[in-house]
């Protein structure tokens, strides 16, 4: 990006992020919806359309992180999932059930030597 965002972009951004993580987990809720992969892929490009000033990869990355966040995780703990497994796409992230996406961030922790 060749400027800054505006404050409104960076909410913009924020609100696309925090309706992926709430779709996402409404279908790990429902446990039976057929909304998965393919559908939250679909829902992210049009937020990378509404938050324009950001791409998919900084909107799905802004959604994993409130997820650690809203997980107890400490900040950044989500990033290391992404680095370390080298997801083919990290949106997978989203639909892991909470006890999976925390001991994923655990185990990307120790192989970090992170207390």
């Amino acid at each position: 990006m060749a400027t800054k965002p505006t404050r409104g972009q960076e909410r913009a951004c924020d609100l696309a992020a925090e309706a992926l993580l709430k779709l996402a987990e409404a279908a790990r809720l429902d446990g039976r919806a057929s909304f998965g992969l393919p559908e939250i892929r679909e829902v992210g490009r049009a937020a990378a359309k509404v938050a324009s000033a950001f791409d998919l990869g900084e909107i799905v990355g802004r959604a994993l992180e409130a997820r650690g966040k809203a997980l107890g995780l400490r900040a950044g703990a989500s990033e290391l999932l992404v680095l370390l497994r080298d997801p083919p796409e990290p949106i997978v992230y989203l639909f892991l059930d909470d006890d999976t996406f925390r001991a994923d961030v655990a185990e990307a922790e120790a192989e970090l030597g992170d207390d």
